[in-house]
């Protein structure tokens, strides 16, 4: 898909922030964090299933599980 150049504004500690997320995951470019944010971003109002999404559906049903295995392991002593 043909990408579109957006010029934008951030305050310099939202600057600092995508840096920081940039340096810790490899990336030579702020754009590649910036375009997965807005994408991120955009998937929340279309209903598309993004990665964000789904790690944290992954996260909730995890601490239902863990809540259900102590109640058995409750009920089996």
């Amino acid at each position: 898909m043909p990408t579109v150049l957006v010029n934008v504004r951030v305050d310099s500690k939202t600057l600092e922030i995508l840096r920081t997320i940039a340096s810790g995951r490899g990336e030579k470019y702020l754009s590649a964090i910036i375009r997965e944010a807005l994408t991120e971003y955009v998937r929340t109002y279309t209903g598309e299933p993004t990665l964000k999404g789904l790690q944290t559906r992954i996260s909730e049903m995890e601490i239902r599980l863990r809540k259900i295995e102590d109640t058995l392991m409750k009920d089996s002593k």
